[in-house]
């Protein structure tokens, strides 16, 4: 209620782009997040052993931030790794939604972790 009173429903300021703990190293995964087709987004999202539970959990909070008819869409899946040396390796696919753009995930995560190497692999 806090955030809405702070922000609006202004889905850009609300819906973070980037949820990647520092440290993490598992599935990541890009969504689309678009709200009556006035409005998109694209995400990244981690935390779980399965792309299709990450899904899952970002539908919940999208919902949860006020945005209960948005469409949530996976574009894409990768792994994630936090390296020794403050280096970020992205690799791999995911096996139910395919392989993300490794250049905007790439992106992304740089914006998050500025001070990091992100290195893309196959």
């Amino acid at each position: 209620m806090t955030i809405c009173q702070t922000h609006g429903q202004n889905p850009e300021k609300l819906i973070r782009r980037v949820a990647l703990p520092e440290g993490y190293n598992g599935k990541i995964l890009l969504v689309s997040v678009s709200v009556r087709q006035a409005w998109e987004m694209t995400c990244l999202r981690s935390g779980d052993d399965w792309h299709y539970e990450i899904l899952k959990a970002t539908e919940e909070e999208i919902c949860a931030l006020g945005f209960p008819q948005a469409d949530v869409c996976p574009v894409g899946g990768a792994w994630v790794g936090f390296r020794p040396g403050g280096v970020i390796v992205i690799y791999g696919s995911s096996d139910g939604f395919g392989e993300c753009d490794k250049d905007l995930a790439a992106k992304l995560i740089k914006k998050a972790f500025p001070e990091w190497k992100i290195i893309k692999q196959k």
